[in-house]
């Protein structure tokens, strides 16, 4: 059975390194073709040249961004080559057991660990630039880390406290790896490490342990069973928190992207389910109609938007 499973890594390497060979490649053609652009136009006309670097700002721009998930994907295909030959293995001894019961205090186990270039490109799309809303209690946020968590970050690697608002991706990346680490997401299986490190960056490391221990006393069967006890986990506690009229407004996007991390970690299936209890909760409070109906709109098939 084990050699039904074989793979090879070396392909897999090879992939890799064409994507970066053409990151390079195509960066290096942008700067000539600017380089000798501008110098012809200079040539012809003199001053004119600045506007051509001007309008290929644009260009430019887009490229760093190709750059950037390229690199993401090389980088996330190198993590699973360091452990795919180990997952299929480990694969390959689970089906050829008899299935055995979860025990006290334990999780069941996946063949594939959590990955952080997952779970930091789900984060990056749901957390945005910098915001303060004199409603929000976790106060200034920019690439959704708080002043507070900025400053400790700087004062730990010897640097002067600034304003969250000037935070770099780089360091933005930085205390998001450093939360990875603490939370003990990547020690998680590849759905339930996912939820635990998006919760830990929403509602702190703090409550997402406690909901991660809650989850194993309940000794789900199976890695979905636990990612579906997570998830109430979460939900019952924005349903908490927006029954403070204060933080009633964030409710629908709490819960918006609860239901999208839903899909993203195991299935439209699974994520089509979630969405129907999330609205059955709602349901049971007259106060909480409007985010209700707020979401069917939302969520309908014919919207264009989560179908």
């Amino acid at each position: 059975m084990s050699s039904s499973l074989r793979i090879h890594p070396e392909e897999v390497r090879q992939q890799i390194q064409r994507l970066r060979e053409w990151r390079a490649e195509w960066a290096e053609r942008l700067r000539t073709a600017q380089w000798l652009g501008i110098a012809l136009i200079e040539t012809v006309h003199a001053v004119p040249g600045r506007g051509f670097q001007t309008e290929n700002k644009a260009q430019a721009r887009h490229l760093g961004r190709v750059e950037g998930q390229v690199e993401l994907l090389a980088r996330t295909l190198e993590q699973a080559l360091a452990r795919l030959e180990d997952a299929f293995q480990e694969a390959a001894r689970l089906l050829q057991e008899p299935i055995l019961s979860a025990t006290m205090g334990t999780l069941p186990t996946a063949a594939v660990a959590a990955s952080f270039e997952e779970a930091y490109a789900f984060i990056r799309k749901w957390e945005g630039g910098y915001g303060h809303d004199p409603h929000d209690r976790g106060g200034p946020t920019n690439m959704g880390i708080t002043q507070a968590t900025y400053d400790d970050y700087r004062r730990r690697h010897g640097l002067p406290p600034q304003e969250v608002a000037r935070i770099t991706p780089a360091e933005a990346e930085a205390i998001y790896r450093e939360f990875w680490e603490q939370s003990g997401a990547g020690r998680l299986p590849r759905p339930l490490g996912l939820v635990h490190m998006d919760t830990a960056v929403n509602m702190g490391p703090g409550r997402a342990q406690q909901f991660l221990q809650e989850v194993q006393q309940r000794n789900p069967g199976t890695p979905e069973a636990a990612v579906e006890a997570y998830l109430d986990l979460r939900l019952n506690r924005y349903l908490e928190l927006a029954r403070d009229p204060s933080q009633r407004r964030f409710l629908a996007g709490w819960l918006n992207r609860l239901q999208d991390l839903s899909g993203h970690a195991v299935s439209p299936e699974f994520q089509r389910a979630f969405r129907e209890k999330i609205l059955n909760r709602l349901t049971e409070d007259p106060e909480f109609t409007p985010t209700r109906d707020f979401l069917v709109r939302l969520w309908a098939p014919q919207g264009g938007r989560n179908p």
